[in-house]
């Protein structure tokens, strides 16, 4: 965790060099609100003595959060609501489906390769700080289970990479991004990899 909370700290440098006044006005940072939300599809793949097996599902997220531009530079902090849906059948089990609740703290960092007063294109790369918190299970001809994440052996905190780009257009923020967990999504005994692949629409306040 004390390597975590220094890639959190090193990333959360480039905002606060950002933030900081400058002698010209025109150097000055800029900050925009972001309000988003949009679709996202899930992978997982489990890495098992027989092979991968990968099971993809889809999901949404909403959040919001501060971005700060400073002349080609820019950087940003988000928080977001996430879940995403699953359904397996197993041989012992049944049929079962359910849902995954979770959050996350992105903190992003990048370039402005072009702008103009109506379009602006940003590149990033980010460290995401991704917590589940609740599962909802509902078995096949049975009762709706609320689980926490470790009484189903899923991790509860996730680091993740992010890469992404999105473009302004006027008031409005289109992003696109992939994200890629640096530790296993579950706490078995196989390692199981986490990727996504988000689209966001927000309003910029």
């Amino acid at each position: 965790m004390k390597k975590l909370f220094l890639i959190s700290l090193f990333l959360l440098a480039p905002i606060t060099v950002l933030a900081a006044p400058s002698s010209s006005a025109a150097q000055q940072p800029k900050m925009d609100i972001k309000l988003f939300g949009g679709a996202s599809g899930t992978t997982f793949v489990s890495m098992l003595e027989t092979g991968r097996e990968r099971d993809t599902f889809t999901g949404w997220q909403i959040g919001f959060g501060p971005r700060i531009r400073r002349r080609a530079w820019f950087a940003e902090v988000l928080f977001s609501f996430n879940r995403w849906s699953f359904a397996f059948t197993d041989p012992e089990v049944g049929s079962f489906a359910g849902r995954v609740n979770s959050f996350e703290l992105p903190i992003n960092a990048g370039y402005i390769p072009y702008k103009n007063s109506y379009f602006k294109l940003f590149i990033y790369a980010g460290y995401v700080n991704h917590f589940n918190t609740k599962i909802i299970a509902e078995v096949a001809g049975g009762p709706t289970l609320k689980l926490r994440p470790k009484e189903v052996d899923f991790a509860i905190y996730q680091a993740i990479a992010r890469f992404g780009a999105n473009f302004d257009l006027a008031m409005f923020n289109v992003d696109f991004n992939y994200s890629i967990s640096l530790n296993s999504a579950t706490k078995t005994s196989f390692r199981t990899g986490y990727h996504q692949i988000q689209l966001n629409l927000a309003y910029l306040f």
